[in-house]
């Protein structure tokens, strides 16, 4: 497993100029918002996978696996985990404070 520099190639993939980051196209904005959420989820399940098969073969002393590369995909696996958590304390509070606006 080799760590990749955050570069203009990754930035790039992240696209910051589609209607629903910038506001437009009336609902638009909130199915892509679950289609990126459903992604992100199906994401950060397989990293946590890929990190827990890592270690085992680690431990294991399989070969191929080094102990460091079972740590950087551990670390990986809880980094998207608080991402996805952070997220969904945000959509919590949004939610909560729309709940409580006067009709």
């Amino acid at each position: 497993m080799s760590i990749q520099p955050v570069g203009p190639s990754v930035l790039s993939a992240i696209n910051l100029s589609t209607p629903a980051v910038m506001g437009g196209e009336g609902g638009g904005g909130w199915e892509d918002f679950s289609v990126t959420l459903a992604r992100q989820l199906k994401e950060t399940d397989r990293v946590n996978k890929q990190a827990k098969d890592l270690s085992e073969r680690a431990l294991l002393g399989n070969a191929g696996v080094s102990i460091h590369e079972a740590q950087i995909a551990a670390s990986e696996a809880e980094l998207n985990m608080r991402l996805l958590m952070q997220v969904r304390n945000k959509a919590l509070e949004v939610y909560r404070e729309v709940m409580s606006m006067p009709a």
